[in-house]
């Protein structure tokens, strides 16, 4: 299989629109994408795909699955590796106006950012949010957050400032609900509007950048 020389990543406006994922998950979509043709596909591992995007391993495995569950890409094995290729955006567009009139069911995809533009075959799923972690307790977190939020700041809280928002979250918190409780609770805590950070991690961190650059002034 040939490697495809890197000369960045180009992320298709179909991918980039859909804000129901991660950054993360449409950066993978877009690399599968690029590597998608007649003859190969994408085939790095977990360990390659994480250190590249700056997430965990168990993140990736996560957006693996959830793009292959919406039919963005599928999944085959060659030997040892696995080999991911993109859907054409065409056939993933007719999988969704298809199975619109079955929301719900299971196994049917569900695409909620779909353009605009593209919406008339779809059931308008705009004030629906996809949630990073699953089940009610983080269904209530995200509630008293909205709602503490609310109340020191002017404006309304748009779904898709929300979506946004819960986007950035997952990626800070590494997938982690514990690590996420952290952030929220610290957000609400400085009357913030935005999440951050862990404040003891940017510490580590930045005395870390400290201890590296006085290394580094010492060894000159």
């Amino acid at each position: 299989m040939t490697d495809r020389q890197f000369k960045g990543i180009w992320i298709p406006a179909h991918i980039w629109e859909q804000l129901d994922l991660t950054a993360a998950e449409r950066c993978l979509w877009a690399e599968i994408d690029s590597f998608t043709n007649a003859k190969s596909g994408y085939y790095k591992t977990n360990e390659q795909a994480a250190e590249e995007l700056g997430i965990s391993q168990r993140s990736v495995t996560r957006a693996f699955a959830k793009l292959e569950n919406l039919g963005a890409i599928t999944i085959e094995k060659s030997g040892v590796r696995r080999v991911a290729k993109s859907t054409p955006w065409r056939d993933v567009l007719d999988t969704v106006a298809s199975n619109t009139s079955h929301d719900g069911e299971e196994g049917s995809p569900q695409w909620r950012g779909i353009k605009n533009k593209e919406k008339n075959k779809l059931k308008n799923n705009e004030n629906t949010l996809l949630m990073p972690f699953e089940g009610k307790e983080f269904e209530a977190l995200w509630r008293t957050w909205c709602d503490e939020r609310k109340a020191y700041t002017k404006g309304r809280y748009t779904p898709y400032a929300q979506q946004r928002a819960l986007n950035k979250l997952e990626r800070l918190s590494y997938g982690d609900i514990e690590r996420a409780r952290q952030i929220i609770d610290q957000s609400i805590t400085n009357a913030w509007k935005d999440f951050y950070p862990i404040r003891q991690e940017r510490n580590a961190q930045r005395a870390q950048l400290d201890r590296d650059a006085a290394l580094k002034w010492s060894a000159q």
